[in-house]
């Protein structure tokens, strides 16, 4: 049995064991080795569990198995990653993770939750377009969002394999 709570501060020392975990499961060639090792900035982690944008996804032992934090991009809240970990992959964990974040966002007044994700993957875009995402076309990018994925592609993700995906929540 999995639970999804707000992270505490004891919860953080636990994501980046995740994150790597998680990013193990991708191919080199879209997630090139320099980046695969990469984890959230732990003060990044510190400040959304303050301001109560972290969840994690606790085992029966309380041990987090899964997380989802949220930043704000162009005033909007944005799924800035949601990783499980690969020993409790397909128990449904990383749509309530998702689901917990919607839910979130609808209560704090947002009209839209974004996340950008792989679009070749069957684990990435179709899992979210099964949750009521919509690939957002380029033009209708906002400033913030265009950057993060200059941003991506400056550290080595190809453009062509990233998309913006949206949650209407209104």
């Amino acid at each position: 049995m999995v639970s999804i709570e707000p992270a505490a501060k004891s919860h953080l020392s636990a994501i980046p064991r995740i994150e790597q975990a998680a990013a193990a499961m991708f191919a080199e060639a879209d997630l090139p080795l320099h980046i695969r090792y990469r984890v959230t900035d732990r003060a990044a982690l510190a400040s959304a569990q303050r301001d109560g944008r972290l969840w994690v996804a606790l085992n029966a032992k309380r041990e987090p198995v899964g997380f989802a934090h949220v930043c704000l991009i162009d005033d909007q809240a944005h799924l800035d990653e949601m990783d499980v970990h690969p020993d409790f992959a397909r128990r449904g964990i990383g749509s309530a993770l998702v689901n917990t974040v919607v839910d979130w966002a609808r209560l704090q007044g947002y009209e839209e939750l974004t996340l950008i994700t792989f679009r070749h993957l069957p684990w990435n875009a179709p899992f979210y377009a099964a949750l009521g995402f919509e690939v957002v076309s380029d033009d209708l990018l906002g400033h913030e969002m265009r950057d993060l994925l200059r941003q991506e592609a400056k550290a080595g993700l190809k453009a062509a394999n990233r998309i913006c995906m949206r949650k209407t929540l209104t």
